[in-house]
Formats: C-alpha cells, structure tokens, sequence
C-alpha cells in the first residue's frame, strides 16, 4: 500500500499544476476574445513635454481604420481623441462641435493638437463606428504630456 501513495499523490500534484495551466489558459483566451481590437496613442508617449502644437499619431490593431460613412460596421471605425474630457459613455454617439474632442472622420491616424494651454493634458483615443458610436470591446489608450509655454 505504502508504495502506491507515492504514485497517486504525485500524479493528483500534475492534474492539479494541469488544471491551473488550464485556468490560466482560459482566463486569457477569455479576456483576448472580450477584447476585439484596440487603440494605441503612438505619439506622444506617456509622460512627454510637448509645445502648444502638439502631433498626435494613432494606430489601432484588430479593426479596420476607415473615412466615417455614418453607418455601424462591425470591426471598421474611425479615431477620436478626447482632450482633458471623459469619453462618450457605451452606446452613445460622441458628441460633434465639442470642445476637447477631435473627429478625425477621415480616416487619418494623426492629428495636430493645437493651442494647448501650458501645465498637464490628458489625451483619450478612441475608435468609433462610423456612426461615431464608440466601439464595444475596442481598448481605448490614454497618455498624459506636459505643455511648455513654448515648444520644447
């Protein structure tokens, strides 16, 4: 009897390591399938100094980036970039004509910011459906940079 414990034990020890390796497994291929695609503020990096005129270039990875044709289309949308703001709640089609949010409904993945006031912003990019509906399941990027009074 002595000499199977041993056995059990340890092969009870693998189906366990097994079933967390598993678990884990799932658990990310979970969070990868509930996340489609996602937005990244390319430049500028989080923490940079920049002028008052500020470029801002976008990529997006898992949708398509297309000019705004005012439908919803699954996996294809358009940039937006909340400035100092909070972004659209879900649902929602983001506001037009308002200041601290920039359309770039074209399709172009950058954009120059300009007249930002000296001291800390907070840049939100996010994509949208045409309809300028936020994407579900889109991970949006945020950065914060610091504005000199003149151009670093």
């Amino acid at each position: 009897m002595r000499g199977t414990v041993f056995p059990l034990f340890l092969l009870s020890t693998l189906a366990a390591c097994g079933g967390e390796r598993a678990t884990e497994r799932a658990t990310a291929e979970a969070v990868e399938e509930a996340t489609l695609g996602r937005v990244e503020i390319i430049e500028p990096a989080d923490g940079d100094t920049v002028g008052p005129d500020a470029g801002v270039a976008l990529r997006a990875e898992g949708v398509v980036v297309e000019p705004a044709q005012g439908e919803r289309v699954a996996g294809r949308g358009h940039y937006h970039i909340f400035i100092d703001t909070g972004v659209t709640p879900a649902g929602e089609p983001i506001p037009k004509q308002v200041e601290g949010i920039i359309h770039l409904g074209t399709g172009a993945s950058e954009f120059t910011v300009k007249g930002l006031t000296p001291g800390e912003h907070r840049l939100i990019a996010v994509l949208a459906y045409g309809a300028h509906v936020p994407m579900e399941r889109v991970a949006t990027d945020t950065v914060r940079v610091l504005v000199l009074a003149r151009a670093p």
